[in-house]
């Protein structure tokens, strides 16, 4: 019986050993899968992402290419802003649309002077502002200075033009930034913008209406007028993502879990739009790679 005990005892205790051992490997397995995952998250290089619409107002047969640039906060990509001046070749847009903070109003504007002195050769460009270019002490003088690249700087007005045998209308409304007070790092005065986005109620019905506005935490109010697709940055794409779970942690205007972060939402007739912006600087983007955003606009 005594070596009986024994070799029970033994038993259990190899049991018990190869146990803890098996813990231990699942949770090294473990901390190599969050690892793995942590770093795939952070692997956020420059991507383009696609959107398809239709639309009455397009002739059979005929297309209209967008494309939606945001939030570039004067970052360099590479040399001379080559990967992004490739991408843009590569779809070869009908327009190139910029919603705002492509300059920053703390560094250097040589990221954005760099891309807007060559994307004019690629595609008419119309350009609206962000909060950053007004926190800028003069912000005229960074509009002057888009000018002068070729780029319409769109100041609460609109632009009618025929592209590929398709009417549409450009309309770009200033941040609220710009509106009330202007005190700094001021996020301005709502209701002054609603009444700015008031003077589109007479667009014409037969055409395209394509609103530009850096701020998607309006959505709703864009959809009361007659736009058929609102472009919009400033969210970042909320910064952190977890695919199909979160579609954004945080972004400013918004909050925790903001609703239009990142993507397409249909609101009524109206079709909107959130670039996830180009900028990488100190808050580290997961799952929430830097965007060129495509827009086609078909028959239906």
């Amino acid at each position: 019986m005594g070596d009986t005990g024994g070799i029970v005892c033994v038993l259990f205790c190899l049991k018990g050993e190869d146990l803890i051992t098996t813990r231990k490997r699942l949770t090294a397995a473990l901390l190599l899968c969050a690892v793995g995952i942590g770093i795939a998250g952070l692997q956020c290089g420059l991507e383009t992402r696609y959107y398809h619409i239709t639309s009455t107002k397009i002739p059979v047969g005929k297309q209209l290419r967008l494309t939606m640039l945001s939030d570039l906060h004067s970052y360099q990509y590479g040399t001379d802003q080559q990967p992004i001046i490739n991408r843009l070749q590569q779809v070869q847009p009908d327009l190139i649309l910029l919603c705002g903070d492509i300059v920053d109003d703390k560094q250097p504007w040589t990221g954005a002077e760099r891309l807007l002195e060559q994307i004019t050769a690629l595609a008419p460009c119309y350009y609206v502002s962000g909060n950053h270019e007004y926190w800028y002490h003069d912000p005229e003088a960074i509009f002057n200075r888009i000018r002068s690249f070729g780029v319409t700087v769109l100041e609460n007005e609109r632009r009618a033009l025929i592209i590929n045998q398709i009417p549409c209308t450009i309309c770009g409304v200033e941040d609220p930034a710009s509106y009330g007070d202007r005190l700094p790092r001021s996020y301005g005065n709502a209701e002054t913008y609603h009444d700015a986005l008031a003077q589109f109620d007479d667009l014409p019905q037969d055409t395209v209406n394509i609103l530009l506005a850096h701020r998607p935490e309006y959505m709703e109010s864009y959809a009361v007028h007659p736009f058929d697709l609102a472009l919009c940055g400033h969210a970042h794409g909320g910064q952190w993502r977890i695919p199909v779970l979160l579609n954004g942690l945080i972004a400013p205007n918004q909050g925790f879990f903001p609703q239009y972060a990142g993507g397409a939402y249909q609101i009524g007739n109206m079709t909107g739009i959130v670039g996830r912006g180009l900028v990488r600087d100190w808050k580290p983007r997961f799952f929430n790679p830097p965007e060129i955003v495509v827009v086609d606009i078909t028959s239906q």
